[in-house]
């Protein structure tokens, strides 16, 4: 039970602040705007499952997903990067209202972008991944059931959490108004082109990174097999006698 309360209380401290449920909120707000009071309470439910279930499987399958595709977390990173900044441009550039499509045909915005990459975006995932390959290196079995399960209960705390504050965006919209929603919208579409170019440096820094760990081996092992092949005293000048 020690592990279950402690595996639950780290979780919920890494998760509540990686995640930023109020961002997500004002996110809904923008996407959502002229949507009826029903609209933005279906969202918040779909969002609160889909989170739910992209750290539930990311955790149990996220190392495995990325492997069978190849995908590397500064990948990842850059995907997600590209997404919240188009997203973001979006938002700080609206397009006319003669030219907008009607809100009645666009698509539920509940898992993109809320749900990836807003709430469960690449730091998040990076988050879980670490979460799973910590438990699979240092718990042993049984104790790893009671880890499971605390984070599993995490998640689900984490989606109660999203639901909640979801719900507060339709008190929110009546109170903004349409012309305060207007100006959050592009605040927020602002924010959001400067954490998707923040995705992308952080990105380019960690493939520099490997980059050079990668040249850095290569050249020791260079190094290491010319002085294998080299013989000993091979190098060294002939004695005048």
């Amino acid at each position: 039970m020690h592990l279950f309360l402690t595996a639950y209380g780290l979780a919920l401290l890494a998760f509540v602040p990686m995640m930023n449920p109020p961002t997500a909120a004002v996110l809904m707000l923008g996407l959502g705007k002229g949507q009826s009071p029903d609209w933005f309470a279906m969202e918040a439910r779909r969002v609160a499952v889909f989170v739910f279930a992209t750290l539930v499987v990311a955790y149990f399958a996220g190392s495995v997903v990325l492997h069978i595709f190849g995908i590397s977390v500064p990948g990842l990173q850059l995907a997600g990067g590209l997404i919240v900044a188009f997203i973001g441009f979006r938002m700080l550039f609206p397009p006319p209202a003669s030219a907008a499509a009607p809100a009645e045909t666009e698509g539920s915005p509940a898992f993109v972008p809320l749900t990836m990459p807003g709430l469960c975006g690449p730091g998040t995932l990076a988050l879980v991944l670490s979460a799973a390959s910590d438990v699979a290196l240092r718990v042993d079995w049984p104790e790893r059931w009671w880890v499971h399960g605390g984070l599993v209960a995490a998640f689900a705390t984490m989606a109660l959490i999203v639901w909640i504050v979801l719900r507060l965006a339709t008190p929110m919209q009546r109170v903004l108004g349409p012309s305060g929603i207007d100006a959050l919208t592009r605040i927020m579409g602002f924010l959001l082109v400067c954490i998707g170019m923040q995705f992308l440096i952080n990105a380019v820094v960690a493939l520099a990174g490997d980059l050079a760990a990668a040249d850095a081996v290569g050249a020791r092992a260079s190094i290491m097999t010319a002085s294998a092949r080299c013989p000993a005293g091979a190098g060294a000048a002939p004695m005048l006698t």
